[in-house]
């Protein structure tokens, strides 16, 4: 298709260059500026197709060149730190001072780090010893029985009117 009109439209641009004096007719003049039209948008579409094509491309390789950039940067990081790490040991081998001085960084670091226990602020200290204290009492449902059901004389402790049970088995109440 278009290898065929620009042939056609050279063949045309000889015949008037050559000077035969041969002028085409008006309907051949329509077609040939027909012909133009057509080779011209097609020659404009071909040629925004490739420079997208080219641009993609550029895009691409950037990409890929940035991603190689990325790439050195942390090789160059990582060799930098092990290079580092490599000094760190040679001068604690070789300084006792230095050594020392890194002990000291590494238990100052492992004391920070542990669990500090639960403070006391705010919690209420209570005595864990029970005057009067005459049974054991093993887990599970205590019943607690007044003595008596009036209160008691003023001046005599609180926690003797009352008798505790043992446990009441689950299974003996069903």
């Amino acid at each position: 298709g278009l290898g065929f009109l620009r042939r056609v439209r050279e063949a045309v641009v000889s015949t008037q260059s050559t000077g035969d004096n041969i002028t085409p007719i008006r309907s051949d003049r329509d077609a040939l500026r027909e012909i133009q039209q057509i080779i011209g948008a097609k020659s404009e579409a071909v040629k925004r197709h490739q420079l997208e094509i080219l641009e993609r491309e550029q895009a691409s390789e950037q990409e890929e060149e940035q991603a190689c950039y990325e790439q050195i940067r942390s090789n160059y990081k990582q060799w930098e730190q092990q290079n580092d790490s490599r000094i760190n040991f040679i001068s604690k081998t070789s300084d006792y001072e230095t050594l020392q001085m890194a002990k000291q960084k590494q238990s100052a670091l492992a004391e920070k780090s542990r669990r500090e226990p639960p403070s006391s602020a705010g919690m209420v200290e209570h005595n864990t010893l029970l005057r009067m204290l005459t049974t054991t009492v093993h887990s599970g449902r205590h019943i607690n029985i007044p003595l008596s059901e009036t209160p008691p004389p003023p001046g005599r402790d609180i926690t003797s009117p009352h008798k505790v049970l043992p446990a009441i088995s689950p299974r003996a109440s069903r």
